[in-house]
């Protein structure tokens, strides 16, 4: 019995110490993520950097992509704390999942939009996000679970080189991995024909947990926010929203 107690004592301590650094490189990481995102939010909402700009476009973002070439807007939702910028790759839709907006290697990485979504012409842009266990990036998505806050935080913004639009929420859908796959909304990109537009609409109907009153039978262009959701197992959350 000695003889274990002197192998399970240092081996609990090794366990106990491993767990502590564990906890200790998330916070930093949480840490670091939020200072990042802090300090560009606070560029994107300063006021002055707007003075004496043409109207029509943002030069706001144009100058936040002298910083990262990669930036295609930037996503705001009251009630939350999603206030990001949404990043766009030319070819890799998976580099971002995993880097910050500085390029940088962090498990947080930064809402992006698809790789086959093009501003200004696509019907449906649709972003992704991590569900973080910190409370960051799309996490805040969850509140959309409850009808009450689906009610209250209705709109969703999202500014571009070219716009700055607001989005009415439509719809809210969760869905399984499998059933994610019999409803591949990540590929209804282009609606412009009316059948694959009522064919969204009646797939997000399906799997909708809210959705509103009214539902526009013509695509005025939609947004479209994508997280983990893990009350269905590999499970989807998935937010829909008509531009206003």
């Amino acid at each position: 019995m000695k003889k274990l107690k002197k192998i399970i004592y240092p081996l609990c301590a090794v366990i106990l110490l491993i767990a502590a650094w564990n906890l200790w490189e998330i916070r930093q990481s949480t840490e670091k993520s939020t200072a990042l995102y802090q300090s560009l939010a606070d560029q994107a909402h300063d006021k002055d950097v707007r003075a004496g700009y043409d109207p029509i476009v943002n030069p706001w973002i144009v100058d936040l992509q002298k910083q990262n070439k990669d930036l295609a807007g930037w996503l705001r939702i009251s009630g939350t704390n999603i206030d990001y910028p949404v990043m766009q790759t030319g070819e890799d839709n998976d580099f971002y999942m995993n880097h910050d907006f500085d390029g940088r290697e962090d498990p947080h990485g930064t809402p992006f939009l698809d790789v086959n979504c093009r501003i200004g012409q696509s019907e449906n842009l649709i972003i992704y996000g991590h569900h973080m266990k910190d409370g960051t990036m799309f996490q805040n998505l969850m509140f959309y679970k409850a009808a009450e806050f689906c009610e209250k935080n209705g709109v969703i913004q999202f500014d571009t080189p070219i716009e700055s639009a607001q989005y009415q929420l439509l719809y809210v859908l969760t869905m399984s991995e499998k059933e994610a796959m019999d409803f591949p909304y990540y590929q209804y990109i282009d609606l412009s024909e009316e059948k694959n537009y009522e064919e969204f609409l009646n797939q997000c109907t399906r799997y909708a947990i809210w959705s509103a009153e009214e539902i526009p039978q013509t695509c005025a262009g939609l947004l479209t926010l994508s997280t983990c959701e893990y009350s269905k197992e590999n499970g989807r959350l998935v937010v829909v929203a008509v531009k206003m």
